[in-house]
Parts: structure tokens; C-alpha cells; sequence
């Protein structure tokens, strides 16, 4: 029995899975299973909702994490750390690469559209997509993400933290989780649009790169999600809650 297999069962999320070794992540997408948005479902459930025998997926998942993993142990960071992270892996790079997604979908939509009209489906879902992800990630850096870190800082100092103008930390957090939640299935459509973003044959090197680009984007911004949702998140409600509840009546 692996190290993995002793921390966790079937009944725990798949995002724990995912949490505890990140290079699961890529064994339950190539089974159909969701673990960024649809994360907190238990493993055994994720498996018998898409056809998935329980008992391989196991023999897989001891199979990758029979060796030491040498991926971040993200669970374990600060969470002031973390969103930092986040910001400067994920969100940074997402405000380049978006535009240029944007530029090489019309392109490719006015070339090949008549021939290939899921180009076309893809031009138009893809403004939806970035202006979404550009107010969510707005909303994380001006609002969520500094109360994150006045809470770790909080926590260090031993005071209590200054709380939200309006609502709690789990307010705003269901808000950005409903927003991960349409930017999932924007992407999804994208995804089955495009074949699993594989160019047709007489595909040209605008139309290749359009779809390197957004399988970059997905892959990304499902670890993004991931992050967020299954340990960020979860963690930061947690440390609000624990730090409100200690504050003298």
C-alpha cells in the first residue's frame, strides 16, 4: 500500500486525491473525471458516475504514486504564499496569452470557418471566456486575496482580523466558484468543439497554434481552479472561521 493509499479512501474527494499528488490529475481527466470544479466528489462516486472501475483506477493511481513525488506539495504553503502563487503563475500569464487566443480564433475563424464552422463556434465562445476570467481574477486580487493574506497575517500576529465590509470569506468564495463553475463547461464546449483540440489535417500553422494555445489555457486554468477550489479556498474559510470564533464576546 502506497503512502497515498494510507492518507485516503475512495470516500474521500477527489480533489484530496489530487491535493495529496498532483499527478493524478492527469489519470482522472484521461478517465472523464473532474477534479477541479467538480472536485469535492468523492472518488468512488466520480467513477461510477462515468463508467469508471473503481479498482483499476486504484491499481493506477499505486502505480504513479509508487515513487516519491517530486511535484510541489501545494497543501502544505502559507496561504499568503499560495495566492501569490496563483497569481503569478496562473493569472499573469493568463492576461498574455488570452489576447493572443483572441487574435489567432478570429483568424482562424475568417479563413477556415466555412470549411471548419466549429471555428467559428469557437470565436464567438472565446470573449465570453476572457472577459469572465478577466473580472474573476480582478475580483481575487483586489478583494479576496488581500483579506486571505491580512487573515494569515492575522494568524501570525495573534489578533483579530479586520472582517469583510459585507458578507464573509465563504460569501465571495461561492460567487468565485459559481464563475470557475461557467468557465469550466465555456471550456468543455471549446474542448468538444475542437476534438480535444486536435487540428484537422489541413489545418495551416495559425489554425495549430490557436489550438496548442487553448490546450495550454485549459490545462492551465484547470490547475488554476484546482488550487483554488480544493485547498486555497477550503483552508482560508477554515482560518477565518477559526480566528472569528476565538475573538473575545
Amino acid at each position: 500500500m502506497t503512502t497515498i493509499e494510507r492518507s485516503l479512501s475512495p470516500d474521500q474527494s477527489v480533489g484530496a486525491w489530487v491535493t495529496a499528488d498532483y499527478r493524478l490529475a492527469a489519470l482522472f481527466e484521461r478517465n472523464g473525471i473532474d477534479f477541479c470544479c467538480g472536485g469535492d466528489k468523492p472518488l468512488s462516486q466520480a467513477c461510477a458516475e462515468h463508467g469508471v472501475d473503481l479498482e483499476t483506477l486504484l491499481a493506477e493511481t499505486r502505480q504513479i504514486t509508487a515513487t516519491a513525488n517530486g511535484g510541489e506539495q501545494y497543501d502544505q504553503w502559507t496561504l499568503d504564499f499560495l495566492a501569490d502563487y496563483i497569481v503569478n503563475q496562473f493569472h499573469n500569464p493568463g492576461r498574455q496569452i488570452m489576447p493572443q487566443i483572441a487574435d489567432y480564433a478570429a483568424t482562424v475563424a475568417a479563413v477556415h470557418g466555412a470549411a471548419h464552422p466549429e471555428t467559428v463556434a469557437i470565436a464567438e465562445l472565446w470573449p465570453h471566456v476572457q472577459g469572465d476570467m478577466g473580472m474573476h481574477t480582478q475580483r481575487e486580487e483586489l478583494l479576496v486575496f488581500p483579506y486571505i493574506k491580512r487573515l494569515a497575517r492575522s494568524q501570525e500576529e495573534g489578533v483579530a482580523p479586520k472582517p469583510l465590509a459585507t458578507g464573509t470569506l465563504a460569501d465571495l468564495i461561492e460567487t468565485l466558484e459559481a464563475e470557475h463553475d461557467a468557465t469550466g463547461d465555456a471550456l468543455a464546449e471549446i474542448a468538444r468543439l475542437s476534438g480535444g483540440y486536435a487540428p484537422p489535417a489541413d489545418a495551416c500553422t495559425t489554425y495549430r497554434t490557436l489550438y496548442a494555445l487553448l490546450a495550454q489555457f485549459d490545462a492551465a486554468t484547470k490547475k488554476h481552479v484546482h488550487l483554488e477550489n480544493n485547498i486555497l479556498f477550503p483552508k482560508a474559510i477554515r482560518l477565518e472561521k477559526a480566528l472569528l470564533a476565538a475573538q473575545p464576546a
